[in-house]
């Protein structure tokens, strides 16, 4: 593969996905995580993406409350089994341009033998 494949979505830390005292809950990161971790797939499959099966995800930090992330993945590797996607959970720290890391995840998504799937209707 030679080009990479990526893309950038940001995240806003809102009391819907923070608990009381204002910490983001992994969990809803966790999922919103996940859904952008098929973004990069998109062009390969023409109707639905196969479900993701393996995946390392692991939080670095806490975001609090009205931190502005950006979630970045990555289509990183085609193998014979599938495809590997990296996804990065940054946030700019205030004092410097510099990123921190939030979280990070590995997900690998399988290469099915059906691409698609053929829809006889009677016309």
């Amino acid at each position: 593969m030679n080009t990479n494949i990526y893309t950038h979505v940001p995240f806003l830390v809102t009391e819907h996905v923070s608990n009381a005292n204002g910490f983001l809950l992994p969990h809803n990161l966790y999922n919103t995580v996940k859904a952008v971790a098929t973004y990069p797939l998109k062009e390969f499959y023409l109707q639905d993406i196969p479900a993701l099966e393996d995946f390392k995800f692991k939080m670095h930090k806490n975001a609090f409350l009205n931190d502005e992330l950006t979630i970045q993945a990555q289509l990183v590797k085609k193998h014979s089994q599938g495809y590997l996607v990296n996804v990065i959970v940054t946030k700019t720290k205030s004092t410097t341009k510099n990123q921190e890391t939030i979280c990070s995840a590995l997900f690998g998504v399988p290469l099915g033998i059906n691409l698609y799937k053929e829809n006889k209707t009677a016309c």
